[in-house]
């Protein structure tokens, strides 16, 4: 039996819109899911023949025109006859698939496994032809991400995002450290400074080229980011929650390899899989304490059990931010953070790559995009470029050696992959 399952290979387009960005413009579906599983080979140094098992990850069949991508993607990857399979856990599918492809090599079956997974949410086909594609607004979009969720009971997305997701959540916070309005919303304006910090300096990144929030609020005309942060520009999405600490949607794929042999296939730093945990839930999420969401704090638990670590030995974490409020509430639940300081920390600019406790240096749901199954592999593929020392503009020093990856998948899907730097162990 092998002694390890380890990521050799990463892969991901650039996230924004196929409609309109230059790195998307006009490809179809399969096309951004092939572009990021080559990058993923050309990374591992391996050529399809030696991937002998691949998972295919997307939702949205609505703006895909596909139900199961495994038998298609087998012609387009060149991995006919391989074994492969599609499936979905919304936004958590990226993660999940580690998971899957961690006991797909250590069961000895297969030696290198390609999880890939893609999605489309600014566009759908306008008939038959795919290549035909016209931009969808928000109410579509969520009523067929619904689709993904109970049919017979589902709440409105835009209740769900909104109000349960942002606004209840950050009011419970707010009261828990017993935090005034104004401190909660200069905290969240500090989280957002370092989300576009991060998205500034991540040319695969969706609000890349906008660069900081200090940058747009000088564009915008505004003497300062706070003013710019309290203006009609960022309005209340759901009171307390403002419009910037919300998601930004966005197309792109990623791509990810897994090797019980790391050494025999590529030269590169390994990233090695040491612990993961899934846990599902439906509605409501939480119960009287909207900061309490059991199925992560189980998630995180088991994860750490299974890698044989305490919380306090991370270099680096990330945490499901659809809505921004989640990165001071999820470090606490996680263990990073003691409880009721998050927020100073977010303060302080210690979240920041360069800072004390590093996270989401990706950019995260905001500045980096939500592709939905996609997005949890660009946090997957963040994590790798930091170990080996990759991650220019925003690279990690010392590089992590322990990681933690945590998502969401609407509906509720927990997912939490704990990852080694396989040159550079704890």
């Amino acid at each position: 039996m092998p002694k390890r399952a380890s990521i050799i290979g990463v892969g991901a387009t650039k996230f924004g819109n196929v409609l309109e960005t230059p790195e998307l413009k006009n490809k179809t579906f399969q096309e951004i899911l092939a572009e990021a599983a080559f990058e993923a080979m050309d990374d591992a140094g391996i050529s399809p023949d030696e991937v002998d098992g691949f998972i295919v990850g997307n939702m949205l069949s609505h703006t895909s025109q596909i139900y199961s991508h495994s038998t298609s993607l087998a012609d387009w990857l060149g991995l006919r006859f391989k074994g492969g399979f599609h499936f979905d856990t919304a936004c958590s599918t990226t993660n999940t698939g580690l998971g899957i492809a961690w006991q797909m090599v250590m069961s000895g079956k297969h030696k290198n496994v390609l999880v890939v997974a893609g999605e489309f949410t600014s566009s759908a086909p306008k008939g038959i032809n795919p290549l035909e594609r016209e931009a969808i607004d928000a109410s579509t979009l969520w009523e067929w991400t619904d689709f993904g969720v109970d049919h017979v009971y589902a709440y409105h997305h835009f209740y769900d995002v909104a109000s349960a997701y942002g606004a209840f959540p950050t009011i419970g916070y707010m009261k828990k450290n017993n935090l005034s309005f104004e401190d909660m919303d200069r905290a969240m304006c500090a989280v957002n400074q370092s989300v576009r910090r991060h998205s500034a300096v991540n040319p695969k990144a969706i609000l890349y080229e906008k660069g900081t929030l200090e940058d747009e609020a000088k564009r915008e005309g505004f003497n300062s980011v706070e003013d710019y942060w309290q203006s009609i520009k960022n309005p209340f999405f759901a009171w307390p929650t403002r419009l910037f600490s919300a998601l930004n949607v966005a197309d792109g794929a990623t791509a990810i390899i897994v090797s019980s042999e790391p050494e025999k296939y590529s030269r590169k730093t390994p990233v090695d899989i040491i612990g993961f945990h899934w846990t599902t839930s439906n509605f409501p999420w939480y119960g009287e304490d909207p900061t309490d969401f059991p199925q992560d704090k189980i998630a995180f638990e088991e994860a750490y059990k299974m890698a044989g670590i305490k919380p306090e030995v991370l270099d680096y974490l990330y945490v499901h931010d659809c809505m921004q409020i989640y990165q001071l509430i999820l470090p606490e639940v996680a263990g990073y953070i003691p409880k009721g300081e998050s927020w100073k920390h977010a303060l302080n600019g210690e979240f920041l790559f360069n800072a004390k406790k590093p996270l989401n240096v990706s950019g995260g749901r905001h500045g980096a995009g939500h592709a939905f199954e996609a997005s949890a592999g660009f946090e997957t593929y963040e994590i790798v470029k930091q170990m080996r020392g990759e991650a220019e503009g925003r690279q990690i020093d010392p590089l992590p050696r322990i990681a933690a990856q945590h998502n969401h998948g609407y509906g509720m899907h927990t997912a939490v992959t704990i990852f080694q730097n396989g040159k550079n162990k704890l």
